[in-house]
């Protein structure tokens, strides 16, 4: 026996597998939308993650130097954030030379690639200050442009700059250095120290 037909069902059904097949190829290609983005944002999350991690870098090897010149400790500090113009040759020695080396490292002179200046952070700068009411205290901070918006960091290190004129991509680390030195344990300190 013969199966039934309808009539019109064969007329009904054409046309339905390639909308099938438009649906699935629109679902794939938002996807892969999808996807890009993700992929564009891990990358641009990647380079912040980067950029901190070299400032971390250069501000332990601040601390480091600090720490070694101790004596000298004072000869560090100053309100201006250094590491702006191009990389120039270091001479002199103690605080002055550290200074002029750590000004180099921050503008990237640790990494060439194609010519360029490599190493550091987009637009860094540092700066070393004495904190407030004290005396043997120091704050070494790493000021650079980031990537992505995101709050603004807490620190003033590089605030009010024109290089960091958007608050919301101004990155900051920083690190305090205390310097010991030896004293009389029967006389306390004019001024509170570390």
């Amino acid at each position: 026996m013969k199966p039934h037909r309808i009539p019109g069902l064969r007329q009904a059904q054409r046309g339905a597998l390639l909308i099938e097949v438009l649906v699935a190829i629109l679902i794939c290609a938002f996807g892969l939308l999808g996807f890009a983005g993700m992929q564009a944002r891990a990358t641009a999350s990647e380079f912040e993650s980067y950029q901190r991690s070299q400032a971390l870098v250069l501000i332990e090897d601040m601390v480091n130097r600090i720490n070694a010149n101790r004596a000298n400790a004072a000869d560090y500090h100053g309100d201006d954030l250094i590491g702006d113009g191009e990389i120039v040759v270091c001479d002199g020695i103690g605080a002055d030379l550290d200074l002029c080396e750590w000004a180099n490292l921050i503008r990237g002179s640790a990494e060439t690639r194609g010519g360029n200046k490599v190493g550091a952070m987009m637009s860094a700068r540092g700066r070393i200050t004495l904190a407030a009411n004290t005396t043997d205290r120091y704050i070494v901070c790493i000021v650079w442009q980031g990537t992505l918006p995101s709050g603004a960091p807490a620190s003033d290190c590089g605030q009010g700059d024109a290089t960091f004129s958007d608050e919301t991509l101004r990155r900051v680390v920083s690190s305090t250095v205390c310097i010991a030195r030896l004293r009389d344990p029967v006389v306390a300190p004019a001024v509170p120290r570390c």
